[in-house]
């Protein structure tokens, strides 16, 4: 008999990061390091002027072998760590700017809001200043669609799992929604 498991896709849309009316001292180039589930990535290095437009998609999976359900994998994803860092290229190594920094679960299926997003924008967080940062907190722009299925040791080499849990997807105008497969789950 197999372990099951859970395997956990994210794609992580990164669209702006603003700071009206700051200037960066230094004007190297700057990047985003994103780490999530142990993952690290970094966008590509932009010009040192705000706003920064990365319109960047990163994508992340991992297989969570000691979560068997969506419940123990929400307790798992609150102990893991998401990361977001703005990082200038100032010699010699580098100099975090601003972060933002979330458990995995909160930053994946953040709780519902008063006021509606703006338009296009899934999530708009500020992040925090590093000691260098001078000005007002940067704002990063972003969305997440995340995959969650099912998995077993045996299908690690076989095709794609079919998806148990899709969420944070985005419908249409005039479109239905669809109902869920895990109905009376709550991660």
């Amino acid at each position: 008999m197999s372990q099951k498991a859970m395997k956990v896709v994210v794609e992580l849309n990164l669209r702006a990061v603003t700071c009206p009316g700051v200037h960066l001292q230094a004007k190297d180039d700057v990047y985003l390091s994103v780490c999530l589930m142990n993952q690290y990535r970094q966008s590509e290095c932009l010009p040192a002027v705000f706003p920064l437009l990365l319109r960047e998609k990163m994508r992340f999976e991992k297989v969570f072998w000691h979560a068997s359900d969506p419940g123990a994998l929400a307790e798992v994803l609150e102990s893991e760590i998401a990361k977001v860092e703005l990082i200038q290229l100032t010699p010699p190594v580098g100099e975090s700017l601003a972060s933002f920094v979330e458990d995995a679960r909160s930053f994946l299926y953040p709780e519902p809001k008063l006021v509606p997003p703006v338009g296009g924008v899934d999530r708009a967080v500020l992040m925090s200043r590093g000691p260098a940062f001078l000005g007002i907190c940067p704002q990063l722009e972003f969305s997440t669609r995340t995959v969650i299925s099912e998995w077993s040791a045996s299908e690690e080499t076989a095709y794609n799992p079919v998806p148990l849990l899709v969420l944070t997807q985005k419908r249409g105008r005039g479109s239905q929604a669809r109902p869920s497969p895990l109905r009376g789950y709550r991660l």
